[in-house]
């Protein structure tokens, strides 16, 4: 009987917790400029927006296993004028965005569901 009412309460934590999160949108646009991606293994060349959510609660554990959105994206450490964090609003959802990831790891992350690409190209003010 206990084991069965720990584990509902950590099923109900999970779901309060995937409630909080949101996925990172892809968007199929080349950067402008590049960096490595998290990965280590290639350039991040795909721009994407990444939930607010993931910075100030928690990243889903399956993007921090594969070290999704975490490169030295070129913008942020270059010095150049738009090497700050932007946030960009998207249907009431607080996005983060000058953060890129590879191909690779873009179609893993749509793969494994913790990212979807985007429909609409991406927004020229983040750029």
């Amino acid at each position: 009987m206990l084991f069965r009412l720990r584990h509902m309460i950590i099923a109900e934590e999970e779901l309060m917790m995937s409630e909080h999160i949101c996925k990172a949108i892809i968007y199929k646009d080349l950067e402008d400029v590049y960096g490595p991606c998290g990965c280590g293994m290639n350039m991040a060349t795909l721009p994407i927006l990444l939930p607010r959510d993931w910075v100030v609660l928690e990243r889903p554990a399956q993007a921090e296993c594969d070290e999704f959105g975490k490169g030295d994206d070129f913008r942020r450490v270059a010095g150049f004028s738009c090497n700050q964090v932007f946030e960009h609003e998207i249907e009431g959802k607080e996005y983060l965005a000058n953060f890129s990831c590879c191909t690779e790891c873009a179609e893993k992350a749509v793969e494994k569901g913790y990212a979807v690409w985007a429909t609409k190209s991406y927004p020229r003010a983040l750029r």
